[in-house]
């Protein structure tokens, strides 16, 4: 069987606790790829609109991942539903969106962009699936969680928005790495000087103090740098 690519939007399965949906995702990703059901392109947070009419778990963010599988939209699902409604807060308002090459990405990423700047109704996220061709479900409480699951499914997408939060082989770079090191050991191929828009030489040394998070920009995750003054080393920019 072909492999398809997929992308999911998850949303509100840690109650007040945002942290745990990335804890939960990046868990789930990690059972599959061990059984050699799917191929991971990554966790991106995405931002939305915040106000205080919004329950959030935290500033409003909610997560998406692409990846390629041979398995159908359907046996994804029920596995991705069973984990969830098993592994989320009691208190939550999980919410599942996934996107296939049969969506209208593009009208998915337009409620993403409106979900970045208004606040819209959990009727609107249900007319936007619909009319999107995306499978959206509520699994749980209010079913909220499905208008953040739709916009990351959305901006992901899209291509051009979020940040990774985790990539292949990123979470083991630590101290002075060169830039040919972060790209022959992880996913993360494109680093690039804020200032000039080019990438670096493979010898060009990056000092990592903590976790890299890279930027999603065409398509691609994508770490902007700075050169140190004063130095040949360069640092990651958030």
């Amino acid at each position: 069987m072909v492999d398809e690519k997929f992308t999911i939007g998850i949303d509100d399965t840690g109650y007040l606790d945002q942290h745990l949906t990335t804890k939960l995702m990046r868990s789930w990703l990690s059972q599959m790829v061990e059984q050699s059901l799917i191929h991971s392109e990554g966790i991106t947070r995405h931002q939305l609109f915040e106000s205080e009419k919004i329950s959030s778990s935290y500033k409003n963010r909610s997560l998406a991942f692409t990846f390629n599988t041979s398995q159908s939209i359907f046996e994804i699902e029920d596995q991705l539903v069973d984990f969830i409604r098993t592994a989320s807060s009691p208190h939550a308002n999980p919410a599942i969106a996934i996107l296939s090459r049969h969506s209208d990405s593009l009208h998915a990423l337009a409620f993403g962009r409106r979900c970045k700047n208004e606040l819209l109704k959990l009727s609107d996220s249900e007319q936007y699936a619909s009319e999107s061709n995306v499978l959206l479900r509520g699994l749980g409480g209010n079913r909220n969680g499905m208008i953040g699951a739709l916009a990351a499914v959305g901006l992901r997408a899209g291509g051009d928005d979020g940040i990774f939060v985790h990539i292949n082989g990123l979470e083991d770079l630590k101290g002075d790495q060169s830039a040919g090191d972060i790209r022959n050991n992880s996913a993360l191929q494109h680093i690039v000087d804020i200032s000039s828009g080019e990438e670096l030489d493979r010898d060009d040394m990056i000092k990592i103090d903590s976790y890299l998070r890279p930027k999603l920009i065409n398509g691609n995750p994508t770490q902007y740098v700075q050169l140190i003054a004063n130095s040949k080393v360069w640092t990651p920019l958030a």
